[in-house]
């Protein structure tokens, strides 16, 4: 499924135990994801790759703000979460707190 800001999301079938696509991460730049059966209804477990290593966090589906209702104003998009307690997330955060981008329980 395709999803704003050239972010999407595919499942492999018939029992989706894997999906890739490519999510926003939170410094603004849309990268290439892997990831591996959901662990809930709102997130996937995966994994980008910045500056030639691999981040680890999830995926989830919310508007540009924040929202589980996507509007005109507010489209849905894919975005990568990285676990901040894990190494490398940084990398995607471009200089924000862990706070900021989710904190570091999911």
């Amino acid at each position: 499924m395709t999803y704003a800001d050239g972010t999407e999301l595919t499942y492999s079938r018939p029992w989706g135990h894997s999906c890739h696509g490519r999510a926003l991460c939170p410094d603004g730049k849309v990268r290439a994801f892997t990831g591996g059966t959901a662990d809930s209804f709102y997130s996937i477990p995966a994994r980008v790759h910045a500056s030639g290593t691999t981040v680890a966090g999830y995926v989830t589906v919310e508007t540009r703000e924040g929202f589980f209702t996507a509007t005109d104003d507010d489209p849905a998009v894919v975005k990568f979460v990285p676990y901040t307690f894990r190494k490398n997330w940084h990398l995607v955060s471009h200089g924000r707190s862990s706070d900021e981008i989710g904190g570091t329980v999911h």
